[in-house]
């Protein structure tokens, strides 16, 4: 009760079912295009000619969760379902790329340092581990990225692509040949057993009736098939994942409530407000969901948002592979290039599912539905194309060929026309098409974000400092304290004696111009102050001193490497000022940290001693 939601993605959240048992909110999908037929796709049995499943099972039902109460959601659960009847999901994990050099340079003994005993062997190998993977690129993401020679990007999987494009790394694969024969054996092999990071199954009976089950630690047990295997069993996955916005929505919306009682329904946003989209063009959109990129800011600059359909639109184009239409849907919209549908006789069969995007397949969606108008193959079969075309499954991809051919002639379409479309827009959309259902869902979570800060500025970004200070995320509460600036909200000064444990929101009156302006009181959380101590500060604050601080607060939490820190964030800057002013004598960070710990110890031990104590700078 009272935990956060967003709005469903994927197949299972893109279907009416679930939309009608209200598992979900957001925009409505039969107004968008989406499909039953996702959800539960159908195709003709090759041997008996019935109706069957196309998928293996059901779809997944993908729920995104407050950040940081995600452990409650897996409780609850796991109380109303029985804690037998519901298991996190297994996983097995195999070597990849760098763990696999890794393994086999120390098995080959590259260093010849076996005779040398255990610790040399280990030390020495090591150093010729990082010597030799020191020419790879570094992991981004799943994959280690480099150029070829045209300059592209290129993914780097296995020995092979590593000795193609990184020269470095192959002139040791040159000197060591064997490094190359036993990586191609050793890389793949299941290494280790782990449990799906979000996953877990819900089942009517036990599920080590259905499945083996392993420990996976105190009190949490995995099944010992994966999640391949356990949909194949008509069991149903659900990734119970957790969003850091989400928790700035909730906690925004909340100080709203508390600041001006104003109820906010997340669910039922208004999707044509104007400050909303001018924040879009404006391209202001740190601590916006999907917007924090520096590009991606661009693109929403560049499109010109002025509908929502637009935002939905940009996420999806802001990908690898649909990134290159990105301009050309901008000039489209904005009625600098003429919309085109390829071909007049195409135009009249895939006018009505490509106008909102001003003819642009976006969406993995509107090849379902072209391919559905254009050659008359059934939405579930559009379905199983894309997943063919996806996996590269050539028997499928031949197959659907002819029937889109044969269908589009049989529409009027010229046969050679036909295949144009089918080689220029199907296959290579239908390989990096995005998803509609997650456009959606993600959409409309950026929605709601843009239209906090948008229209309720202070609060959504007083609630996103706290919680990327809660998550430790320090690089990320520097950019949105230089936004505060952008968005016309002061920083005030950091001082032990006025700052809380979280940022706090300050309207002081301009009585000159009539207005209030916004000042936000910084947090007393900073890199290397934890929550605990910066709750002891607060607790004990004013502070006329540092003996008073030194005195007042825990000597566990409130070290020396506690003082060091908020002497790095300025915390100390008007006890700095008074104490020249006091002395004129100048006083260093470093400085004042040694007075610090001069007065805690000899408060220590005065306190041994029974007496009160006496200090230089009291």
């Amino acid at each position: 009760e009272g935990i956060f939601m967003a709005p469903g993605r994927g197949s299972g959240y893109a279907s009416v079912l679930l939309r009608c048992l209200k598992v979900c909110y957001g925009p409505d999908p039969l107004e968008y295009g989406l499909f039953w037929e996702r959800f539960l796709a159908f195709k003709n049995d090759e041997v008996t000619g019935k109706r069957v499943f196309a998928r293996p099972g059901f779809p997944d039902i993908d729920s995104d969760f407050d950040f940081f109460r995600r452990g409650e959601i897996y409780d609850y659960i796991i109380e109303k379902y029985g804690r037998e009847n519901v298991e996190n999901i297994g996983t097995y994990i195999g070597l990849k790329l760098r763990m696999s050099l890794t393994r086999v340079i120390k098995a080959l003994d590259l260093a010849q340092a076996f005779h040398k005993g255990k610790q040399e062997f280990v030390t020495e190998n090591m150093a010729k581990v990082e010597e030799i993977l020191g020419q790879l690129p570094k992991a981004q993401g799943a994959f280690m990225k480099a150029k070829d020679k045209e300059g592209e990007e290129v993914s780097i999987k296995t020995i092979e692509d590593a000795i193609k494009y990184c020269p470095d790394f192959k002139y040791y694969m040159d000197k060591y040949p064997d490094i190359v024969t036993h990586t191609k054996n050793v890389q793949g092999l299941l290494s280790s057993f782990s449990k799906h990071p979000a996953g877990i199954v819900i089942a009517d009976v036990p599920v080590h009736q259905l499945a083996p089950v392993r420990r996976s630690k105190k009190d949490q047990y995995a099944s010992q098939f994966d999640m391949n295997d356990l949909e194949s069993m008509g069991l149903i996955k659900l990734d119970i994942l957790a969003t850091s916005i989400l928790t700035v929505i909730d906690r925004t919306v909340k100080m709203v409530k508390s600041n001006y009682d104003i109820d906010i329904d997340v669910e039922n946003l208004n999707l044509k407000d104007e400050k909303t989209f001018e924040l879009y063009r404006r391209g202001k959109l740190k601590g916006v969901f999907q917007c924090e990129n520096g590009g991606m800011q661009q693109t929403m600059r560049d499109i010109g948002v002025s509908s929502f359909d637009d935002v939905v639109a940009a996420i999806a184009l802001y990908r690898p592979g649909p990134m290159g239409s990105i301009p050309e849907y901008c000039e489209r919209k904005k009625g600098l290039t003429p919309v085109s549908y390829f071909h007049p006789t195409i135009e009249p069969f895939v006018k009505p599912y490509l106008k909102k995007t001003h003819g642009i397949l976006i969406y993995q969606e509107q090849i379902m539905q072209i391919c559905n108008s254009l050659a008359g193959i059934s939405v579930a079969d559009g379905y199983i194309l894309i997943k063919g075309i996806g996996k590269k499954k050539e028997h499928l991809i031949s197959q659907y060929k002819v029937q889109f051919i044969d269908g589009c002639v049989g529409n009027g379409v010229p046969a050679d026309i036909s295949e144009q479309y089918w080689d220029t827009f199907i296959i290579p959309f239908a390989s990096y098409g995005f998803n509609l259902a997650h456009a959606l869902a993600y959409g409309y979570v950026s929605w709601i974000s843009a239209y906090l800060k948008a229209n309720y500025t202070a609060e959504f970004m007083v609630c996103s400092l706290d919680v990327a200070n809660e998550d430790k995320k320090h690089d990320k509460i520097i950019d949105l304290e230089r936004d505060l600036k952008k968005m016309n909200i002061k920083l005030a000064d950091r001082d032990l004696n006025t700052c809380d444990v979280k940022y706090r929101i300050v309207r002081k009156e301009d009585k000159a111009n009539g207005v209030d302006q916004t000042i936000v009181s910084p947090s007393l959380m900073v890199k290397g102050v934890g929550l605990p101590t910066a709750q002891n500060i607060a607790d004990n604050k004013p502070y006329k001193s540092l003996k008073e601080l030194a005195s007042k607060t825990d000597f566990k939490l409130v070290n020396k490497e506690t003082i060091a820190a908020l002497a790095e964030s300025d915390f100390f800057s008007k006890m700095i000022k008074e104490y020249y002013k006091a002395t004129k004598k100048r006083l260093s960070k470093g400085k004042l940290v040694e007075q610090f710990m001069v007065i805690r110890n000899d408060l220590k031990k005065a306190a041994k001693k029974g007496v009160e104590s006496m200090d230089l700078f009291g």
